[in-house]
């Protein structure tokens, strides 16, 4: 079994979320970058949502949350006090992103990110060489 290491947070989406969460979560990929379309209600009860994609994406999972995990990563459970599983996380010192770069012989520095959604209850786990939210749009 590999080690997730410690995780920092990259950004809390309860800053623009709901407190009651997304409408909606939809995945998708653009030649090697993962898409993430997280609709919500916006202040005024209109639908907006916040685009955040993954550049050079090496392996993303998908899966129901709660539920059983398959890819055989342990993590620091005392790490998780005080880090939200809603929250996007990296794992900077996780041994399964550095068995990406292995694969690519250092060529791409590969980071580990976890992303849970409670409302859709949606589980994310991405291997990427970075992330980046796109500002608001309305749908």
């Amino acid at each position: 079994m590999m080690e997730a290491g410690c995780c920092i947070e990259v950004f809390n989406p309860y800053d623009w979320l709901p407190g009651y969460g997304e409408n909606s979560v939809q995945t998708f990929m653009q030649g090697m970058d993962l898409m993430v379309v997280v609709s919500y209600d916006g202040e005024n009860g209109e639908e907006q949502e916040k685009k955040i994609e993954f550049k050079g994406v090496s392996c993303f999972y998908r899966s129901s949350y709660p539920g059983p995990s398959m890819l055989g990563i342990s993590y620091n459970v005392e790490d998780k006090e005080g880090i939200s599983i809603s929250r996007l996380v990296e794992f900077p010192d996780s041994e399964a992103a550095r068995a990406w770069e292995e694969h690519y012989r250092s060529a791409r520095k590969i980071k580990h990110y976890k992303w849970g959604f409670c409302a859709e209850n949606v589980m994310l786990e991405i291997f990427a060489e970075s992330v980046q939210l796109e500002e608001s749009s309305h749908s």
